[in-house]
């Protein structure tokens, strides 16, 4: 597979792509927005400083996770405590996770209160009664706190509203941008590039750490609706390889390798969670492979050099 993937320009298999499973329709997104210009039944959610601040440290700690809606919070948190390297976070990007009414409070601050970390919770579409959306935890408190729409994917079946989230965290005598993102699933590398493209440009200059669920898997959808699972072994293309090479081009450096799995799926070994950095050096990285959701969290070190 590997003989045949060197042999294949990437812009050729991005072509054959295209031309195999044709195009979905695709917006441009929005802008960014700050977080209090955002009302309604969407309004984002912010916490108080955190009540256990970091140690400033020559590096710092970021961790991204899928909570699978997160319904267990104190399990989580548990998870989290008894872990050998997510324990030490400094942040924590989530996605995946929900809001009820009926609750006494948010599933975010449940969690964060537990861990002793302020938050942030941005929902990003409103399920029945509850809003579903991603959220960031920091023990350093958040400044400039945005919101951006991401393009939407107009697909057939459950075509969702997705976000980014993004804050800056005062780290030595720097301003570092924090970005968290929950890509589609059902989309080609091409259409999963250009939902990425808002929200790592535009975002400002300076170091920024990029992380979340890319949903990248080595699948083409036709119509995002069937996936073609021989696609890796006919065109040799890995959607993360294409979101590596693409965040690469515009000066992001990764944390995993493409053949890391962050998914309990037993059938395929995919890597759908990472982080990135741009002008912050990795010292460190990982999986932690611990329960608690469907997915298992990243981790890693970055230094301003």
């Amino acid at each position: 597979m590997g003989r045949h993937r060197d042999r294949i320009p990437p812009v050729i298999r991005l072509l054959a792509l295209v031309a195999l499973t044709g195009c979905v329709s695709i917006n441009e997104g929005g802008d960014w927005e700050p977080i209090d210009a955002i009302t309604g039944e969407l309004s984002p959610e912010i916490g108080p400083p955190p009540t256990q601040r970091a140690q400033l440290g020559d590096t710092l700690r970021i961790v991204t996770w899928n909570v699978h809606f997160g319904e267990d919070a104190a399990g989580i948190a548990e998870q989290m405590r008894g872990s050998k390297h997510v324990a030490g976070a400094d942040i924590l990007l989530v996605q995946e996770i929900e809001a009820y009414p009926d609750e006494p409070s948010t599933r975010t601050q449940r969690l964060a209160d537990a861990l002793g970390m302020t938050w942030i919770y941005a929902p990003a579409r409103k399920d029945d009664a509850h809003t579903h959306g991603i959220a960031m935890l920091s023990r350093h408190p958040f400044e400039n706190v945005a919101i951006r729409e991401l393009p939407f994917v107009d697909q057939p079946i459950r075509a969702r509203n997705r976000i980014a989230m993004a804050a800056d965290i005062q780290f030595k005598d720097r301003l570092v941008r924090i970005v968290n993102v929950h890509l589609d699933v059902r989309i080609g590398p091409v259409d999963r590039v250009r939902q990425l493209h808002g929200a790592v440009n535009e975002v400002g200059d300076g170091p920024i750490i990029l992380g979340g669920d890319f949903n990248t898997n080595p699948w083409a959808w036709v119509e995002s609706t069937v996936p073609l699972l021989a696609t890796e072994a006919i065109v040799g293309q890995e959607q993360a390889a294409v979101v590596d090479d693409y965040l690469a081009g515009i000066g992001f450096a990764g944390a995993i390798p493409v053949e890391t799995p962050t998914m309990r799926l037993p059938a395929f070994q995919m890597r759908t969670d990472d982080l990135y950095a741009r002008d912050l050096r990795i010292v460190d990285a990982g999986v932690e492979y611990v329960d608690g959701s469907d997915h298992w969290p990243v981790w890693f070190d970055v230094a301003v050099d």
